[in-house]
């Protein structure tokens, strides 16, 4: 094996060059004047702080850590010395590294007679082709060029300069089942915390309230729709996001807003070490969100730069088609991905003044905290940082809006052509309006499992049609009651009708027959082994206490998620197999462009 240096950028079919030219007047930067004091150091801290957290996690790692271990050693001769003695030798040698060492390492792989340029794009006649002769030339351009050291700003070493003034908690419960406490704050805001000791160096976050776009009238709806989504590319307090991953250098936190269509929300995680962090950041994306249209723009750069060959896609291409298809006539759907025209109509200041509307009552939301954290820390800082945050208590709670539109339903067929190679995919869709129930959502769910173990069984090693073939099914229940079963799999043109009515014909025997004993043994075996597994898990009980919250359940069916299973039976998944999917489906297939 050899060592290689490689600088990479992902950029727009049109700003290749730009892209490229940019990289080398950086390397050559370094080259020329080295690294400053300041980014080793940063550099080192967070080597330290990923360090640290292995180390406090070491006896807690899932197999797949050991497994991609396993394998470089396999493959690559990496030794396996173990976390304690890695650890050990960082903190021995990471404060030896000089600036020089650093500085001097580029010089060894930066020559001209060992560059390797690589420009990769979608065949496009409307985009100039780069020839090797302009690679060349711009090659020369920089090595030539009147190049400058890069200028150093001084910044802080902290997000905020004064702790808000902390407010009092005005109500508190405990669940000892649960091993949760929730308190309200003076401003309304809800914190439900919940220690776990499942990972020694994890903390977990998630907020929502109710509303989102949803409250948004049609216009301002489509002028913001995907503008939010870059309103954070702006940073917090003055920093910008290269400020704030600066000045967050040895520190593990991190936090992102986000506005939905029905509520908007913040998550973020830490280390224990770092929670006072994730809280101020928090503070600051409900405060502070900066104003700067530039770093949206920037965004928006990058997202047409990707997005720009997603269409050439026809397995992405055949998503975007249907999902158009059954949503046709909703005024608020404006497709999966924006179009030259989306971008063009959205406007970034109305997007900023909508999110400070739906930031701008605390007492809206509801924070969860899940992991290893020191309780009376959180407590603390949720006073501080949440209960100081604005709020309007005379204020009715926000609630989403449900606008009346219902996706397509029923017996429909779509034919969608896409790309030239000899592949097709198959979606079967059943879905509808109906009243939540909690257990017909997971026994759809279930139903899902148990037949795939049926499709894969005849599609896939009896009829050799498939490489990969699915089923999943579930109910929702905002902003409406609903419910959703999808059959879908890849296959060759010539096999889309035999194996579509192979899949339905499965169905059709769950539904008149009921299932297979051993499956439904299968799949009972594989949640309860799932279920067991998940307890012990962060992030499912991140997810479960607010999901209960969100679809106003009741939370104590966490922990009695057996009973659930027990109900996994085959008088109750043929019942809900002819409750919901004995109308339909809507069939979707995607042809080559070739086929008749």
């Amino acid at each position: 094996s050899k060592n290689a240096y490689q600088s990479f950028a992902v950029t727009s079919p049109t700003g290749q060059m730009t892209a490229l030219k940019t990289l080398l007047t950086e390397n050559e930067r370094v080259k020329k004047y080295g690294f400053n004091p300041d980014e080793l150091e940063r550099a080192k801290k967070d080597v330290m702080a990923s360090m640290e957290k292995a180390y406090q996690n070491r006896e807690k790692n899932e197999s797949e850590r050991y497994v991609g271990e396993y394998v470089r050693n396999f493959l690559e001769k990496e030794p396996i010395p173990g976390t304690e003695w890695e650890y050990d030798f960082y903190k021995k040698e990471l404060p030896g590294i000089s600036l020089e060492e650093v500085s001097s390492l580029i010089k060894n792989y930066l020559h001209d007679d060992n560059r390797v340029v690589i420009l990769t794009g979608t065949e496009n006649d409307s985009v100039p082709h780069i020839t090797e002769q302009q690679v060349l030339d711009l090659l020369d351009e920089v090595k030539t060029a009147a190049i400058k050291p890069q200028e150093v700003a001084k910044l802080p070493d902290v997000l905020m300069s004064t702790v808000p003034k902390a407010v009092a908690i005005i109500n508190e419960t405990k669940d000892p089942n649960l091993g949760t406490t929730t308190i309200t704050l003076a401003n309304g805001a809800v914190v439900t915390y919940k220690k776990t000791d499942f990972k020694d160096d994890e903390v977990l976050m998630d907020a929502y309230s109710y509303g989102g776009k949803s409250l948004f009238d049609l216009e301002t709806f489509r002028k913001v729709n995907f503008a939010t989504g870059g309103l954070a590319e702006a940073g917090v307090n003055g920093f910008s996001v290269n400020d704030l991953n600066k000045i967050l250098s040895g520190k593990i936190a991190n936090a992102r807003p986000s506005i939905g269509n029905y509520s908007e929300g913040i998550s973020g995680s830490s280390t224990p070490k770092d929670l006072e962090t994730l809280f101020q950041l928090t503070n600051l994306y409900f405060t502070a969100l900066n104003r700067d249209e530039k770093a949206y723009q920037s965004y928006v750069a990058k997202q047409k730069a990707f997005l720009s060959t997603v269409l050439a896609n026809p397995s992405i291409y055949f998503q975007i088609e249907y999902s158009n298809y059954i949503n046709e006539g909703n005024d608020r759907y404006m497709g999966l991905i924006p179009s030259e025209k989306d971008w063009e109509q959205s406007d970034y200041e109305l997007a900023y003044e909508k999110y400070k509307e739906l930031f701008g009552n605390a007492g809206d939301f509801r924070f969860y905290f899940v992991g290893n954290f020191d309780e009376d820390s959180l407590r603390t800082y949720a006073k501080e940082y949440i209960g100081s945050l604005p709020s309007d208590n005379n204020k009715a709670k926000a609630m989403y809006v449900d606008h009346g539109f219902r996706p397509l339903s029923g017996t429909h067929e779509k034919i969608i052509k896409k790309g030239t190679d000899p592949k097709s995919n198959v979606l079967l869709q059943f879905s509808g309006e109906a009243p939540y129930n909690e257990k017909d959502d997971h026994l759809l769910k279930s139903l899902g499992e148990i037949l795939t173990i049926k499709l894969i069984e005849k599609l896939r090693e009896e009829e050799s049609g498939v490489y990969g073939v699915g089923a999943r099914g579930g109910m929702d229940k905002v902003p409406y009651g609903s419910f959703n079963f999808i059959i879908s799999f890849p296959c060759g043109p010539e096999n889309v009708n035999k194996l579509k009515t192979a899949a339905l014909e499965e169905l059709r025997k769950i539904i008149e027959k009921g299932p297979e004993e051993k499956d439904v043994a299968k799949v009972k075996e594989t949640q309860l082994i799932e279920y067991k597994e998940n307890l012990k898990k962060n992030r499912f009980w991140l997810n479960a206490l607010k999901n209960a919250d969100y679809n106003q359940l009741d939370k104590s069916n966490i922990n009695r998620f057996t009973k659930a299973i027990d109900e996994i039976t085959i008088e109750n998944i043929q019942a809900v197999a002819n409750k919901y999917l004995t109308e339909g489906p809507i069939t979707a297939i995607l042809y080559p462009e070739n086929q008749e």
